[in-house]
């Protein structure tokens, strides 16, 4: 094999090849390799339509592709124009690089493959390129992923709130809690976003949801009775045990605040102490607890409200759990803790899909893990004031868009 055919192998793009002493060292250590193409046929770079005349061509441009024996490697191409019936004169079309790009699509896809792996300031770095070009190329492709996501049925849908920054901002994401992967978000918590979702959900899938868990949130729950009529909806355990921390905290602090300074000192830090199971602490953090309970009679029926209220997710059957609940809310009204009747209160409104839970036993509990990962793209923070952007970096994250080897086309 000659060296000119080998380092058109080496090129790897169909119907082009190396011109015989086309490469050469640059003066700042790139490579250069001037290629001509190697098969007759030009189309159209606006419409498709193909079997055109040439018009002109054009002078050579250099456009970057694959690095090289480590080092930035650009392509020297006369483009052509061809005159299309249709469109005029135009630059013609070629499935390698795109129409005035600078890059071939293989390399997009490179430094996109790039952007999975490290911050958009590393791979500018790496590749010698702006940040705003690593951003752009990786968003473009993020999104041609996106486009080609399988729009599959789910079964369990889970709805779930996300901080976009501080200032209570949040998103709304949607799982599909059988898979473990995002399906899709939407900028606010509010009832028309919501809506919006389900709207491009489709109604053939809104169908096929079975159940749905999700926050105490009446916004949350009127989308859901619109779109999805057939869904049962199950309030996310996590969510219910967030407002039973709520409460014991307000207690907390009240005895806080109107304790003698001696007693306030015990309290004061041991917020922790409170909310955590108590199988789950240490005997001098039993101890602290205990020696407070044995003076503020508040706190201690506070506390034990709360380790009672463990055995309700344990039980077996809806009945079961029924009848626990209409007892414990009973208690709660007897111990005169204000913030213990308002919970009560609210879990009696929401007790339909709060039993729901012990018919499909689904909770949100894979938003943690996929929160953990949000924090993650957070701190490789470039391009994210572009909101959308960052949905896409999610939805990546999470695996729910397709990968490149997945994207139809064999060229790119």
């Amino acid at each position: 094999m000659s060296q000119k055919s080998l380092f058109t192998d080496l090129l790897g793009i169909q119907g082009w090849g190396v011109v015989a002493g086309g490469i050469r060292i640059e003066e700042d250590g790139s490579v250069t390799v001037r290629i001509d193409r190697r098969s007759v046929g030009y189309s159209c770079g606006q419409c498709g339509e193909g079997l055109l005349f040439t018009y002109d061509t054009q002078p050579p441009r250099r456009i970057r592709d694959f690095p090289i024996w480590g080092r930035q490697c650009y392509l020297e191409v006369e483009f052509v124009r061809v005159d299309c019936p249709r469109c005029g004169v135009v630059i013609e079309g070629l499935d390698w690089v795109e129409r005035y790009a600078r890059q071939t699509v293989r390399y997009e896809k490179y430094v996109a493959g790039l952007c999975d792996l490290l911050p958009v300031s590393d791979v500018a770095a790496l590749e010698g390129l702006s940040k705003d070009a690593v951003y752009r190329m990786d968003k473009k492709w993020l999104q041609r992923r996106d486009a080609k996501r399988e729009e599959r049925t789910v079964r369990y849908l889970g709805i779930d709130e996300i901080s976009l920054r501080k200032g209570h901002r949040y998103a709304t994401v949607f799982y599909d809690l059988e898979r473990k992967e995002v399906i899709g978000l939407v900028k606010t918590r509010k009832e028309r976003a919501v809506g919006g979702f389900f709207r491009c959900f489709g109604r053939k899938r809104c169908k096929a949801v079975e159940a749905v868990c999700m926050d105490l949130w009446q916004p949350f729950l009127n989308s859901v009775r619109r779109h999805c009529k057939n869904a049962v909806v199950v309030f996310d355990k996590f969510h219910v045990y967030k407002y039973l921390s709520d409460a014991i905290e307000a207690v907390r602090r009240h005895e806080q605040s109107i304790c003698s300074d001696e007693e306030g000192k015990l309290i004061k830090g041991t917020r922790w102490l409170w909310l955590r199971a108590s199988r789950n602490l240490k005997r001098k953090h039993k101890q602290t607890l205990e020696q407070i309970m044995a003076i503020n009679r508040q706190l201690q029926k506070a506390y034990l409200l709360k380790e009672d209220f463990e055995a309700f997710y344990a039980c077996s059957t809806r009945e079961e759990a029924e009848a626990f609940l209409k007892g414990w809310i009973k208690r709660c009204k007897q111990s005169r803790l204000e913030p213990f009747i308002k919970l009560a209160k609210r879990l009696v409104r929401w007790s339909h899909g709060i039993f729901s839970y012990f018919e499909y036993r689904i909770t949100n509990g894979v938003a943690e893990g996929i929160n953990n990962k949000i924090k993650v793209l957070k701190r490789r923070s470039y391009g994210f004031h572009d909101e959308h952007y960052f949905f896409l970096k999610i939805l990546n994250a999470t695996g729910a868009l397709p990968s490149f080897e997945q994207l139809s086309d064999p060229q790119l």
